[in-house]
């Protein structure tokens, strides 16, 4: 009779909206500032469930702080459900939530113990401190275990839960008119595209490519469409090195491996070199990321840097090969015509008459020749010579 006091002294709330939210990729700042303009556009007022769709792959601690805030100033119901991945979410995610929701197979950690959920490890597998969901699905004290968003949306306006932390429960039934719309909130394409390269993975590749097209410019000359690209992916990937802590003495070292690459490719050949600019090179990416606030995947950071290294070795130069060949197939054109010698310039140039047009070609510096005599082209080494 005592557990049934708190229930009757509950304000029941009919919801009328359900906002989804969904947070997605490494939780950062990208989803805070979509987060920021969704509550400074709209009224979040008691009648709208706000949901939460946590299903983030990491996280860094102070967009976790930057939610929390922005969660006070928010009157309206708040709901998370963390699903459908088997994610890891940390304790401080879920404190000001009114209403808690976990897919099977979700691990909770936290360093501070579980005290926010008291009976969790009843009914779970707690390792230290953190928490495996294994219980069945159903509603517990304080959470709910259930497999999809529609089922934890669906059991809260059906079953009167109480609110964690407020003195309040939900009423409404998605299948009837009560809902006037279910809306799922996302953040904007650019704040989508900083979420995905927030992964150190791609930021590094992304940063060591940019490079690598500056690079293929230098050798292979065009428009400069190459290095315009190479630039961009420099300045995208370079937008998360504040909010992450990059050690930026390894960017240095990686500047220095840049330089070794562009050696190489001046020489030609690879050789120890090349070998010892891509050992530089992925020993600079473990000192960039060596104090990084999310987690590192050491083998993928080995696979990128050997991405970037057959760029160098395999695919820059091809291109050179291939605009050299561009470049000499226009000469081959002119082999075996007849031209008019006007002046010898120096001891190996000449300048003669093709067609009524006045070309430099190379010469033999052991031959003798005649001015206004006709000579015949001939290619050599990919030069034309009389």
């Amino acid at each position: 009779m005592l557990k049934l006091l708190p229930i009757l002294f509950l304000a029941v709330i009919n919801t009328a909206n359900v906002n989804i939210f969904e947070i997605e990729g490494i939780f950062s700042s990208g989803h805070i500032n979509a987060l920021e303009r969704y509550v400074d556009e709209n009224s979040e007022k008691e009648k709208n469930l706000f949901v939460v769709q946590y299903n983030a792959s990491d996280v860094n601690v102070s967009s976790i702080d930057e939610l929390q805030v922005i969660l006070n100033n928010m009157d309206a119901p708040k709901a998370i459900w963390v699903g459908p991945n088997k994610r890891e979410v940390d304790l401080s995610v879920l404190r000001n939530f009114d209403f808690v929701g976990l897919s099977p197979g979700t691990i909770i950690t936290n360093n501070e113990g579980t005290g926010l959920f008291e009976s969790i490890c009843e009914t779970n597998t707690c390792t230290n401190n953190d928490v495996l969901v294994s219980a069945e699905e159903g509603i517990y004290k304080d959470y709910l275990i259930v497999g999809s968003i529609g089922a934890f949306v669906e059991n809260l306006g059906s079953q009167e839960i109480p609110s964690r932390i407020r003195q309040i429960s939900l009423s409404f039934d998605l299948s009837s008119e009560e809902i006037n719309q279910i809306r799922f909130i996302k953040p904007s394409l650019f704040e989508r595209f900083y979420i995905a390269i927030s992964n150190p993975v791609f930021t590094y590749l992304f940063f060591a490519l940019g490079f690598a097209l500056i690079g293929l410019e230098l050798f292979a000359i065009g428009p400069g469409l190459m290095a315009f690209n190479g630039a961009l992916l420099i300045a995208f990937s370079s937008m998360t090195f504040h909010e992450y802590n990059l050690n930026y003495i390894g960017l240095l070292i990686f500047l220095v491996s840049f330089l070794m690459f562009i050696k190489v490719l001046s020489r030609g050949f690879f050789g120890p070199l090349g070998v010892a600019a891509l050992i530089v090179m992925h020993g600079s990416s473990l000192i960039m990321f060596s104090d990084y606030l999310l987690r590192i995947n050491y083998f993928l950071l080995f696979g990128s840097s050997s991405i970037i290294a057959f760029f160098y070795f395999v695919a820059i130069p091809t291109v050179i090969r291939s605009r050299l060949t561009t470049d000499t197939s226009a000469m081959s054109s002119l082999v075996n015509s007849q031209v008019t010698l006007l002046e010898l310039i120096n001891n190996n140039q000449a300048l003669v008459r093709l067609n009524g047009k006045k070309i430099v070609v190379d010469r033999a510096e052991s031959n003798s020749y005649t001015l206004k005599n006709e000579y015949k082209l001939v290619e050599e080494d990919g030069k034309l010579i009389i």
